[in-house]
């Protein structure tokens, strides 16, 4: 299952790329959110590519249906890996994939972020799936859910910390 976002920026992407990768950032976004455990595990960045990896422990977003409880912990292990590359002065690309401990599905997804030092929007696409036979369309459909939720409040997040 595919979830198309997008989020614009009234700051330049030199000053959203520097928050993007920058651990305080990092640290402060994830409590705003009331994530717990947070971890940068790993960090780097150069002129052309950069590669963040965050380790955090968040609860869900949205109710989670009966039939799916089974799979449900009130906290839950998640890993983010980012791998992003520069395309030109004016824009980076991002692959992704989110893993969430003992749950049966893959996330992944692009980020696209482009725009000059006045504005820019970052344009993200997140895939979903889960091949679990009978549950599987619902396990991704919830998780698409969940994650439309998470990104939309860490885009807010980020826009009060800018």
């Amino acid at each position: 299952m595919e979830l198309q976002l997008t989020h614009p920026y009234q700051v330049g992407i030199g000053r959203v790329l520097g928050a993007f990768f920058d651990k305080d950032h990092i640290l402060e976004k994830n409590e705003f959110l009331g994530s717990r455990n947070v971890r940068v595990a790993e960090l780097k960045k150069d002129d052309a590519s950069a590669k963040l990896v965050v380790e955090r422990q968040m609860t869900t977003s949205v109710e989670v249906p009966g039939m799916l409880s089974h799979f449900h912990r009130e906290w839950n292990q998640v890993r983010q890996e980012e791998h992003w590359f520069r395309k030109s002065d004016c824009e980076w690309h991002c692959e992704f994939r989110v893993h969430i401990e003992d749950v049966p599905a893959k996330i992944k997804g692009v980020m696209r972020l482009e725009g000059t030092e006045e504005a820019c929007t970052n344009h993200v696409t997140l895939n979903v799936r889960c091949d679990i036979p009978l549950l599987g369309k619902k396990i991704s459909a919830f998780l698409r859910e969940d994650s439309k939720v998470k990104m939309e409040r860490e885009y807010e997040t980020i826009l009060q910390l800018l």
